[in-house]
């Protein structure tokens, strides 16, 4: 049977996992379900709730997250201030930053950063980008080594850019905003795109 456990200290982390390499700071809040499967040495921060069938790697740092079920957060991945559905993989050595949430049945992968953005479903940024600033709808592929410049130096702002679904954004291309790349595009690789 399913349950679902409140820990409010540290020692009561350690006790129910049987491990002292897990940390927890100071009046964070960890909602789970005993299904949970935890890594070595991760840190939670803040009011953390996580789903069924959840797993979590080694070294990894969740701060005010909510996280649905049936995902997994790879090895010395940073997730903090934002929300994630169900089925999704994150990771290794990504960084979800504040503001971002991320729907289901998506792959957010090795050494990919996300700021301040929403990622609909079935997405796939499987490695090396950056994303910031950004919506992107359904469906969508990003290659590895794209960067979207969000920041404006001459206005001193950040972009917004905006993806529809179905676009396939190809290998080391620079997505500049502000930018509005209509659903079903393909851009290919190395190309420096701004709409």
């Amino acid at each position: 049977m399913k349950k679902k456990y409140i820990i409010r200290t540290q020692q009561k982390l350690i006790n129910y996992f049987q491990d002292t390499s897990l940390r927890m700071k100071k009046n964070t809040i960890l909602s789970f379900h005993n299904n949970l499967k935890l890594g070595s040495n991760i840190l939670f921060e803040g009011k953390i709730k996580l789903g069924q069938n959840n797993k979590i790697d080694s070294n990894c740092y969740l701060k005010e997250v909510r996280i649905g079920d049936n995902n997994h957060i790879k090895l010395s991945s940073s997730v903090n201030n934002c929300k994630i559905s169900d089925n999704t993989i994150i990771g290794p050595f990504a960084f979800i930053r504040e503001k971002t949430t991320i729907e289901k049945n998506c792959i957010v992968g090795a050494y990919v950063e996300i700021v301040r953005s929403a990622i609909q479903q079935n997405t796939y940024a499987s490695h090396r980008a950056f994303i910031g600033d950004a919506k992107i709808a359904r469906n969508v592929i990003i290659g590895a080594g794209t960067v979207f410049c969000n920041y404006n130096f001459t206005k001193n702002s950040k972009e917004k850019t905006i993806i529809g679904k179905n676009c396939k954004i190809g290998s080391n291309s620079t997505i500049i905003a502000p930018c509005n790349v209509k659903p079903n595009t393909i851009i290919p690789a190395l190309t420096k795109y701004k709409k």
